[in-house]
């Protein structure tokens, strides 16, 4: 647990680190909205008898509805996705800054891995609808709406691998390469 608390406070230090922390997450959540309000933004924009100023605004302001996009239980897990995610890609980021020369004269390709594997697991917030499109190919897409939360578990599930690999990458930046 020590590692996690060192790395953590590493990418909070340094300034590059802080910064694609706050990118990141900034975009995931701005992926989240364009993928849940993107297309009736982009239909309100099409009114031709709205004045071109009041179709810009009341289409931004349906981009970032958030209130009647999202439940508690959603808007929790799309917080914590992106920034778990933002915080992954950071120590990532600081993970091939720190020991990239060394990754890479070693043959040791794992801070690559790992931020394949990051995009392998996804967001945590949209996995349920990832899952969905890929159970409905066979057949299954009725499965998540038997689940007893109609697939936000599939949600949290997706959070908790996210968890254990901020876990396992903070783990590689805080100690030290050894053979």
């Amino acid at each position: 647990m020590k590692h996690l608390v060192s790395s953590l406070q590493l990418i909070f230090i340094r300034k590059d680190s802080r910064f694609v922390i706050i990118t990141t997450t900034v975009l995931f959540l701005l992926l989240l909205l364009l993928v849940q309000n993107g297309s009736a933004a982009q239909n309100i924009l099409g009114f031709e008898v709205l004045p071109p100023f009041k179709r810009f605004t009341l289409a931004l302001a349906t981009f970032f509805d958030i209130q009647n996009t999202f439940t508690i239980s959603s808007l929790i897990l799309a917080t914590l996705g992106s920034l778990l995610g933002g915080i992954n890609i950071s120590l990532a980021y600081t993970y091939i800054r720190m020991r990239g020369e060394i990754v890479v004269k070693s043959g040791l390709y794992s801070g690559v891995g790992l931020f394949f594997a990051f995009l392998g697991i996804g967001c945590a917030a949209c996995g349920t609808a990832l899952l969905s499109v890929v159970l409905s190919f066979f057949g299954f897409s009725t499965m998540l709406s038997l689940l007893p939360y109609q697939g936000e578990e599939i949600g949290y599930i997706g959070l908790i691998f996210l968890c254990i690999a901020t876990y396992t990458l903070a783990q590689k930046v805080a100690l030290p390469n050894v053979c």
